[in-house]
């Protein structure tokens, strides 16, 4: 399939790997891949009550994603920006058609799930890793269970479930500048929660575990992240 990689546009600072990690994976189920680089979703605006600049940032994305009919996109919260809110901020058949190209983004595991090819997929790799659920992922988008199954089809790994997997991490966008003790408190909780796996590899969505990899650095706690898109980019053959 024809299908547009969405790289969000805090990517390519804090994890600049991770969409050539997400290209393999899409180009080992057999897919024809257009990078967009840099593309904001608006939700940095939004959050911060911007609300004409978030439009016309949601505006320009839509524009760019609109030619395909499928779209991966690296970020739980910038899906749920797009299906979510964005529409909400046009009218009329405007509103109709923000809807409509927001539904065909899919977060990496549910798309994997839902193409063709999917099982086609031969993953390993050897060790043990823990699973961080980010909010947007478990709550907006619903993709829990796609990623946890994808992750649990991985030959070799062995995958360890948190304890209060549901509960936030901490970070939450503006949440951290703007509530930075309630921010670092919940931080620690889930910091313990994943040490408590005996896991020493934390995967989960990038915005969340680069604020839980500042924090173990901070606290000196050994911890290495992976988005999911690197860990599956690793186990291909």
């Amino acid at each position: 399939m024809r299908v547009a990689l969405v790289v969000p546009c805090y990517v390519p600072a804090l994890r600049p790997g991770e969409a050539k990690a997400a290209e393999r994976v899409l180009c080992a189920l057999g897919d024809d891949v257009t990078l967009l680089q840099g593309r904001c979703c608006g939700q940095a605006p939004f959050n911060s009550g911007y609300r004409d600049e978030a439009q016309s940032a949601g505006r320009e994305f839509l524009r760019a994603v609109q030619p395909f009919e499928h779209a991966v996109m690296l970020s739980g919260s910038c899906i749920a920006m797009v299906q979510h809110y964005l529409p909400a901020m046009f009218e009329g058949t405007r509103r109709d058609a923000a809807a409509a190209i927001g539904a065909r983004i899919s977060d990496l595991a549910t798309y994997i799930a839902n193409h063709p090819n999917g099982g086609t997929l031969r993953l390993h790799i050897e060790g043990t890793v823990a699973y961080h659920d980010a909010c947007h992922v478990r709550r907006e988008l619903h993709a829990t269970t796609a990623t946890v199954t994808l992750l649990e089809s991985i030959d070799g790994l062995d995958l360890r479930r948190l304890t209060h997997e549901e509960e936030c991490c901490g970070f939450g966008g503006s949440f951290a500048v703007k509530l930075p003790e309630v921010s670092t408190t919940i931080m620690r909780a889930k910091l313990n929660d994943v040490a408590g796996t005996g896991a020493r590899v934390l995967v989960g969505d990038l915005s969340c575990i680069t604020h839980l990899q500042a924090g173990a650095n901070g606290l000196g706690q050994s911890l290495e992240t992976w988005t999911l898109a690197e860990l599956l980019a690793e186990a291909l053959p």
